[in-house]
């Protein structure tokens, strides 16, 4: 009966204090040309990425520059590689402000306008619109790992 008065008076006390509240993510959009998210499991081993970025309080902060492989004169990795091609989302429509926010691996549209050849690496698997009517799916990686817009 001991223990059973103060595991309840723990559960009050526990109940009063609350949750903390978190603060809320700020998105980054847009990663600079050339760059991979670190925290998507970006990696200096794809020759995608000439440089390795965080999103830090909703700017992109360089967090290492990739060497090129088989160097050259000047360049990024994805120059090197010859071919950008768009990715071509039809954003109009856009607003801001859906909720709820968006849980990896599904990502905003931003994420998806890069380079076709390497909109997925980024660890996203779905890309959504933010719309007067919520999040509507834009685009998707396929097992392939290309890119695949459903408009």
């Amino acid at each position: 009966m001991r223990a059973l008065r103060w595991f309840s008076g723990l559960f009050v006390a526990f109940a009063v204090a609350g949750c903390p509240t978190l603060p809320t993510p700020v998105p980054c959009g847009e990663i600079p040309p050339g760059g991979c998210p670190i925290g998507r499991g970006g990696t200096c081993d794809d020759r995608a990425c000439a440089g390795l970025f965080d999103c830090v309080d909703g700017r992109w902060t360089s967090v290492e520059t990739c060497a090129v492989v088989d160097g050259g004169a000047g360049g990024s990795p994805q120059e090197d590689a010859g071919t950008c091609t768009p990715v071509g989302i039809d954003t109009q429509g856009k607003v801001t402000g859906c909720t709820p926010d968006l849980q990896e691996p599904d990502c905003p549209v931003e994420a998806a306008e890069t380079c076709a050849e390497v909109a997925c690496t980024t660890g996203c698997a779905d890309f959504f619109l933010c719309t007067k009517d919520g999040w509507a799916q834009v685009a998707f990686c396929d097992d392939d790992g290309l890119i695949v817009v459903v408009q």
